[in-house]
């Protein structure tokens, strides 16, 4: 009886240390997504993307802070011991990301930034990353995608609706501060003049990349402006549906069709399936291709590099600064919509 005993005991003992060490008693790779604000459109169209490429052995959790930093602090601290092994990050405030990096660093888990760029000296220690568009090339391609219909000279152009030679618009930015949106606001002005225009800005509304909020904002510039507006640069498709509900609504927008035929132009960036169906009714003239597909690819295929303790030295994506990944996109527009419509 006492030699039975003692050899249960051993079977027991045994089977203690095999599970504890590495590789033994795991389910497989847990990995948690923390978003900004699950109500996005672009952020929602990427998850879904994203989720239904995880790998099966693969468990994934993902929180929605519903734009508090103080809520995804929270969510944060309270998975840092819950046996994740990497954490992806769509930050609320790029500015806190410096301390959500220190936490995870001490706590030896892996950060993918996404969307929201962080501050450089964010990205300094080991296992930080960040994936997102090429925020400046969007902006450029915003302006070339209207430069062909202003023509060389915008008085020629029926756009020009006062006849000056010049470009009255409008900007819709996404948000004070954002990376992408400074980025995009700066350059789609800067490339509208680079290619020769005379260009006015009559204002810049801050909506928070929101399409109610957006809608709100083309109503007072509407108000104060009116047939002055030529063009509105709009920081994602959004707020670029935002103001046409608006227009719609007072009937200065017409549902006119596939052709586009409305008394000023309107682009985006995104390409959402909401956006790309406006194009197709005639009422945003265009967008630029916020490659989400291409965006959550290179998080996944990164996060399977680091899970696997794998070298970056033959990653197929191109590396800046040891820690940024930058996709561009493309222009759409009833010329090629067919190409990304699903």
């Amino acid at each position: 009886m006492r030699k039975k005993i003692i050899w249960l005991l051993s079977i027991l003992l045994i089977c203690l240390i095999i599970s504890v060490l590495p590789g033994h008693g795991q389910s497989g790779t847990k990995i948690a997504f923390f978003l900004y604000n699950g109500n996005d459109t672009f952020i929602t169209e990427m998850m879904e993307t994203m989720t239904g490429k995880i790998p099966e052995d693969v468990t994934y959790e993902v929180c929605d802070a519903g734009n508090s930093q103080a809520v995804q602090n929270q969510q944060i601290v309270e998975r840092i011991d819950g046996g994740f092994d990497l954490f992806i990050i769509n930050a609320v405030d790029r500015l806190a990301c410096s301390s959500i990096v220190e936490k995870c660093s001490g706590a030896g888990i892996p950060v993918i930034f996404f969307n929201r760029e962080p501050l450089e000296d964010a990205l300094s220690g080991s296992n930080v990353y960040y994936v997102g568009a090429a925020a400046d090339s969007l902006g450029k391609k915003q302006a070339d995608m209207v430069a062909a219909l202003f023509t060389e000279r915008f008085e020629r152009s029926k756009y020009d609706r006062n006849d000056d030679g010049i470009v009255q618009l409008v900007i819709l930015k996404g948000e004070q501060g954002h990376q992408d949106a400074e980025k995009r606001t700066d350059n789609c002005v800067a490339r509208l003049k680079e290619l020769g225009f005379d260009v006015e800005i009559l204002a810049i509304e801050v909506a928070d990349w929101n399409r109610s909020d957006a809608g709100e904002a083309m109503e007072r510039l509407y108000v104060q402006y009116g047939s002055r507006i030529e063009l509105v640069f709009s920081n994602n498709d959004d707020m670029a549906l935002g103001a046409i509900d608006y227009l719609l609504k007072k009937e200065v927008f017409k549902e006119k069709g596939p052709d586009y035929d409305q008394p000023f132009v309107i682009v985006g960036v995104d390409g959402t399936a909401v956006g790309l169906e406006a194009i197709e009714n005639g009422l945003l003239y265009g967008t630029v291709n916020n490659d989400f597909a291409k965006q959550s690819n290179a998080i996944l295929t990164l996060m399977k590099y680091i899970i696997s303790n794998g070298y970056l030295d033959d990653f197929p994506y191109i590396m800046t600064n040891s820690y940024y990944i930058y996709i561009d996109g493309d222009i759409i527009t009833r010329d090629n919509l067919a190409e990304y419509q699903k």
